[in-house]
């Protein structure tokens, strides 16, 4: 079993995800109200996302046969949760007008190591034959979140439309659920064009360090992160064999 696997961190988040979930709903039979239906109802498709995403590295993990480090995995986690639980369940957006700044700064640092990692599968694949120039991989990271962070504000004004929410504060108020008046000319754009300005701020400030890193060391930067969980991978293959040898 998935769970079984998981790191305590993610075993006891995804206990709390599993008591929301529940409370989530029990509680909408129990609700007359429209909006309130509504707010709960995505709170708590929101809470089961949270749970989906807490299982996916033992996908992941069983599918390719790769494994995110602990630390990696931990980060990938808290990020989720710090979005879509503290975000729009415990409305941290709403309550903390800069907590959608701060996520969306650490997502563009976050991206930029999946970058890198995402280059370094490729030149596996090559068979380390084709050898990518800090400058390529640098641009590359910036690109690559700036393409994902604005994948992500469609989607966030997908959603707007769709369900009538406040993910890209186009409202006065700063929650997600927020039914105030619209903002209206350059105000409007602000939350979004900020957001991507701070996923690139983010991936800058990891392709930067990536280039020296790889200029000093001729390798990249994301290297030691996959190989630590591949190396923690063999050893534990290897146990295994040794004991099931021992008990033959």
């Amino acid at each position: 079993m998935i769970f079984k696997k998981l790191p305590v961190f993610s075993r006891v988040i995804f206990i709390l995800c599993t008591v929301l979930f529940a409370g989530g709903v029990v509680s909408l039979f129990y609700i007359d109200d429209d909006a309130a239906y509504s707010r709960i109802a995505f709170s708590t498709f929101e809470v089961a996302l949270m749970m989906i995403v807490i299982c996916l590295p033992g996908f992941i993990k069983r599918l390719s046969h790769r494994q995110l480090t602990p630390l990696m995995e931990t980060l990938f986690v808290s990020f989720a949760f710090s979005a879509l639980i503290l975000g729009d369940v415990v409305n941290f957006y709403g309550r903390f007008p800069w907590w959608d700044d701060l996520l969306h700064g650490i997502s563009g640092v976050m991206l930029g190591i999946v970058g890198y990692g995402l280059i370094n599968v490729f030149n596996r694949i090559q068979g380390n034959a084709v050898k990518y120039s800090p400058l390529f991989v640098s641009v590359w990271v910036v690109c690559f979140a700036l393409a994902l962070g604005a994948l992500w504000e469609i989607i966030e004004f997908i959603t707007d439309g769709l369900f009538g929410l406040n993910s890209q504060q186009f409202l006065v108020g700063t929650g997600t659920f927020d039914t105030s008046v619209p903002l209206e000319g350059h105000e409007a754009l602000r939350d979004t064009m900020q957001d991507l300005m701070l996923d690139l701020f983010g991936s800058l400030v990891i392709a930067v360090v990536g280039y020296f890193d790889m200029k000093k060391l001729h390798r990249n930067l994301h290297v030691e992160l996959l190989q630590a969980a591949e190396d923690k991978t063999a050893e534990e293959k290897a146990t295994a064999s040794a004991g099931q040898a021992t008990s033959v």
